[in-house]
């Protein structure tokens, strides 16, 4: 299941990467009000198959355990106050291209801290 959950993220921030280069913003679909839906689908994607693994694991798996926090940090903070989510995206003084590229690396850098937690972790 980790090695699973691992390639997802590495699927998904490739995905993320390579819509950025072609012109095509993932990133960006995933960031208009309308699509708050898919947002929330990918995010519960994750926490669901993180759960799997920190509540099934022996010895807990605390490294997959933080991973799976951020993403309920993120659904909470987007359906308690989607104004302010929204209003945080849409601000003239952020920018997209280093979010786009940032975004990719932090959803690889999540595949290798789940697939090193099977390495750490036994």
């Amino acid at each position: 299941m980790i090695n699973f959950l691992a390639c997802l993220y590495f699927i998904y921030g490739f995905m993320l990467f390579y819509t950025y280069i072609k012109g095509y913003s993932l990133l960006r679909f995933l960031m208009k009000r309308k699509n708050i839906n898919v947002v929330l689908t990918v995010e519960l994607i994750f926490i669901t198959l993180c759960s799997v693994i920190v509540f099934t694991s022996q010895p807990l798996n605390w490294i997959v355990g933080l991973i799976m926090f951020t993403h309920i940090a993120g659904i909470f903070w987007l359906i308690s106050n989607p104004e302010s989510y929204y209003s945080m995206l849409s601000r003239d003084s952020l920018d997209t291209d280093s979010l786009e590229a940032s975004s990719a690396m932090i959803v690889i850098g999540y595949g290798v801290f789940v697939y090193s937690s099977k390495i750490f972790l036994g």
